[in-house]
């Protein structure tokens, strides 16, 4: 018997944005604090970091990988199913959407690779940029969203993602970040003597 992925969409619930009236800002503070407040009463397994409490704010400053996973796989949909998962309309499509990408990552993320977790990662990840081009018109896609388009073939040349992750190198990267470049690339920053 085949399996095949759930496609949110599939139900009685319009389809249709809402009126352009609505807010644009997609995760605000309310939502914010109540996926705060759901962290609080959810336990992680043991091998699971928890991400920080104040995630989101400018005070937290940037998330670690491992950090966003975990907040994209759990912290959010347990809020979101919640919160938006019955509603109609705009609300219900950025949940679907939202829920098309975390079932990605959390495909991308197993330990064990298939030719069908491949499949299906590339069929969850072009329907969340659809989703993203139908419900963001005036968003342009980023270099990262045509990366995420190959993870597939990477995943299928190099496997699981836990194999090769590279946690040194992102904290170099973070480091390089940190750097002050007046975005001038390629000059020193030195301040004559």
């Amino acid at each position: 018997m085949a399996t095949r992925l759930i496609d949110w969409r599939e139900s009685n619930i319009p389809r249709e944005p809402g009126p352009s009236t609505e807010p644009r800002e997609i995760l605000g503070r309310d939502i914010l604090e109540a996926v705060w407040d759901d962290m609080t009463r959810t336990e992680l397994p043991s091998w699971m970091s928890p991400a920080p409490r104040n995630w989101g704010t400018v005070m937290r400053g940037k998330l670690t990988a491992d950090q966003w996973k975990v907040v994209a796989t759990i912290h959010l949909p347990v809020t979101l199913i919640r919160l938006w998962g019955t509603k109609e309309g705009r609300y219900f499509l950025l949940f679907c959407n939202f829920m098309d990408l975390s079932a990605a990552v959390q495909l991308a993320n197993q330990r064990i690779i298939t030719d069908k977790h491949i499949y299906d990662y590339k069929q969850l990840i072009l329907r969340y940029l659809q989703g993203m081009k139908v419900m963001f018109k005036d968003t342009p896609l980023q270099p990262i969203h045509h990366v995420s388009m190959h993870a597939g073939e990477f995943l299928k040349l190099f496997g699981p993602t836990h194999l090769v992750r590279t946690p040194g190198f992102e904290r170099f990267n973070e480091r390089l970040g940190l750097q002050n470049t007046n975005m001038k690339l390629g000059k020193s920053l030195q301040t004559p003597q």
